[in-house]
């Protein structure tokens, strides 16, 4: 019997080639994994996966909301959904781990955090499980996330049934889950969110969420 065992691989997307290069030769000597590098941001991952190259776990540097790097994060949640991701950032703030959640990321670590907890919080996804630090789990923005959507409805004139199904895109539910709670036929659903990112501007959630995190102060 053949007891061999595909390794897993991770995919670190970094445009700091010093931190890159320092985590790829940790989790390779601590933990049993295939670790690449993409140098850059999401728009460089891209590329990655199209040219055919291929990951279980994402390290992705989220530093500054740049527009590449959520869409980024939608596509792969959007395209590649059993691939897991892992944010890591300079500025582990309620709002930027509030974003992470909401774009579908598996986990958020801290840059300055212990070796031991990047290797546990690489271990807990590639095992299934979600890692995020306390302040994400108390969720203390999420008053502030209610006050910051109804302002985003009134300023863009959404009506209350797109703001409604905005909310729940946001809790990362599909068009047909959207359509079954609100009792609306899936076209009906897909015509509303075409509306609502009409009336942002925008050409995907992620350009939603961009927004939100400015509303929330993350740019600043």
């Amino acid at each position: 019997m053949n007891d061999f065992k595909t390794k897993p691989q991770v995919l670190i997307v970094d445009n700091h080639e010093i931190f890159a290069d320092g985590i790829k030769r940790i989790l390779e000597s601590n933990l049993d994994l295939k670790v690449n590098t993409s140098l850059g941001n999401g728009e460089h991952a891209f590329h990655y996966f199209k040219e055919g190259g291929d990951a279980d776990l994402i390290l992705f540097n989220h530093y500054m909301p740049q527009m590449n790097d959520l869409e980024f994060l939608e596509y792969i949640k959007e395209e590649k959904p059993g691939i897991k991701i892992l944010v890591a950032s300079m500025h582990p703030s309620e709002t930027n781990i509030f974003v992470a959640r909401k774009l579908g990321a598996h986990g958020f670590i801290g840059k300055d955090s212990s070796l031991k907890d990047m290797l546990q919080a690489v271990q807990d996804i590639l095992d299934g499980d979600y890692y995020y630090p306390e302040t994400g789990k108390s969720l203390g923005t999420v008053d502030q996330v209610d006050h910051a959507l109804k302002r985003l409805c009134k300023q863009f004139n959404l009506s209350r049934t797109e703001l409604k199904i905005l909310e729940m895109l946001l809790d990362q539910k599909k068009n047909k889950e959207i359509a079954h709670e609100l009792h609306l036929s899936p076209l009906t659903v897909k015509s509303h969110r075409k509306n609502i990112y009409c009336k942002f501007e925008v050409e995907s959630l992620a350009g939603i969420v961009f927004i939100l995190e400015k509303e929330l102060g993350g740019c600043k």
